[in-house]
């Protein structure tokens, strides 16, 4: 069964790379990465579970989450971080020699990753603040994908706007490619903002070393988030207990 609800993305990185390359010519996907912050965000927002829904890849982005997917017999081998997937997805790139779409982020950014992959061509977009609300804005950023064709979609406008996005995108079929829901992490790969070392990440203490970044961004959200996800993990057990009492019924 699905695990709060979402159909998790079952394989390893290393597939998840292949599985991608192989789309990047195909009708356009999206690949949406779960974290607490997403299954406390899917408890209020049915546009926001009809975007996850409609992803082509639904992926474990959080060593935090991994644990209970375990518990959970969810089936995920290991957690495969947006940041992390991006790194190697733009490798990729910089081996086709691929056209990247990069909507958000900031012309610095667009400009150090440019001299870092130069065998990638590069399209930037980036639209409004509060763009998400206003749909000539929306229409705007749409046609812009739809009109400048790259195999890969890297979207860092933050959730859930990035995958209510590409949710539109898939809808309307207009275009090809793969779009990576990955928020920050063009940011990281920049070296605007450091990601947290190697040894905290395999700590599942990412999380702690981006609040003691961005303290005013995220504390209250991280607390938000760790109030409201015990009560979700309570009933999700509660279902598999009541799934496996009516699966041994004779």
């Amino acid at each position: 069964m699905k695990v709060f609800g979402i159909d998790f993305y079952k394989g390893d990185q290393r597939d998840l790379i292949r599985a991608v390359k192989g789309d990047v010519n195909k009708p356009f996907g999206y690949v949406v990465t779960a974290n607490v912050n997403h299954v406390v965000l899917l408890e209020d927002s049915p546009q926001f579970r009809n975007a996850y829904d409609g992803a082509a890849y639904r992926i474990c982005d959080s060593r935090v989450l991994m644990p209970v997917l375990r518990k959970f017999d969810a089936g995920v081998p290991e957690a495969i971080p947006g940041s992390t997937l991006t790194v190697s997805m733009m490798d990729e790139a910089q081996r086709e020699g691929w056209t990247v779409t990069v909507v958000g982020s900031t012309p610095d950014v667009v400009e150090i990753l440019t001299q870092r992959y130069p065998a990638v061509t590069f399209l930037h977009y980036n639209p409004p603040m509060g763009f998400i609300d206003n749909p000539t804005e929306v229409e705007a950023t749409l046609q812009f994908v739809e009109q400048h064709r790259a195999q890969l979609l890297i979207m860092s406008v933050g959730s859930p706007r990035q995958e209510l996005l590409c949710k539109l995108i898939a809808d309307r079929g207009r275009t090809h490619g793969v779009g990576l829901c990955t928020g920050a992490a063009l940011n990281f790969l920049s070296g605007k903002v450091q990601r947290a070392p190697m040894w905290v990440q395999k700590l599942s203490l990412e999380w702690l070393h981006r609040i003691l970044s961005e303290p005013s961004r995220l504390a209250g959200r991280y607390w938000n988030d760790g109030r409201r996800i015990l009560p979700i993990i309570l009933r999700q057990r509660s279902q598999q207990r009541q799934y496996a009492q009516q699966r041994d019924k004779p």
